[in-house]
């Protein structure tokens, strides 16, 4: 299925956003924050209850650092992350999409960080067994100070864990390890363009992403396509791309 995500959707109201998505999409990856976050659950679930659409949740990640070397604000972020573990029990949704954090200010003269992530996940890992939910660790794009850029990164977190792995197709360009990326069997996949720089989420085809390449790499895949767009219009123009690149 081709599902919608935009970040910025969670700072309109819920069921605002949710009319829009109903219009061209089947399901829809929202990010738990501001207005879609857990002090808003009640009207999340309430406005779901009328709702067909499929949903998977996006863990929040402003202010939230999992690999933190500060062991309060750690575990003050994986406390936001078991919120969104809870929320997703909510609603039903079965899949959470979890960023693996950032570097602290002085992580290149202290060790450790490589340490708390691992630490950090066993933790949400834990919790979210424990509620039935999956985790999905994304891979980050090519930018100081974000953690979980590389193949090797990834591979050493979800095999350390057990967590799955969330294969963003943007991000991995900006890495110039595309390649090295499909040899991984995702369970969730966002899916924008680029130019193979920065991370700028561009609509489908407006980047120099071969995706008819990856799409053939891509045929044991059985989760959900979630475009991330910078818009709704983007969203849609996307949708189309992809439904004539899956046909």
């Amino acid at each position: 299925m081709i599902i919608a995500s935009n970040p910025l959707f969670c700072f309109r109201p819920f069921d605002e956003v949710i009319k829009k998505i109903e219009d061209g999409f089947e399901g829809w990856e929202f990010l738990a924050e501001a207005e879609h976050g857990w002090d808003h659950r009640e009207t999340i679930q309430d406005t779901l209850s009328t709702s067909n659409l499929q949903i998977q949740v996006h863990a929040p990640f402003n202010d939230i650092n999992i690999s933190s070397l500060n062991r309060s604000m750690k575990k003050a972020s994986i406390d936001e992350i078991r919120k969104a573990i809870d929320l997703s029990v909510m609603i039903d949704s079965e899949m959470l999409t979890v960023h693996p954090g950032l570097y602290s200010p002085m992580a290149r003269e202290w060790s450790g960080t490589k340490d708390a992530l691992l630490d950090s996940l066993i933790t949400i890992k834990k919790l979210a067994d424990d509620s039935g939910i999956m985790i999905a660790l994304e891979n980050m794009p090519a930018c100081f100070p974000t953690t979980g850029i590389t193949p090797e990164e990834i591979r050493y977190f979800t095999e350390k864990t057990g967590v799955g792995f969330c294969f963003d197709i943007g991000h991995a360009n900006t890495t110039g390890r595309l390649d090295d990326f499909l040899e991984f069997d995702p369970v969730n996949i966002h899916i924008h363009d680029n130019h193979g720089e920065d991370d700028l989420h561009l609509p489908l085809g407006e980047g120099n992403i071969d995706f008819a390449n990856v799409l053939s790499k891509s045929t044991n895949y059985e989760g959900n396509w979630v475009i991330e767009g910078r818009s709704l219009e983007a969203l849609k123009m996307s949708k189309e791309y992809l439904i004539g690149l899956l046909s």
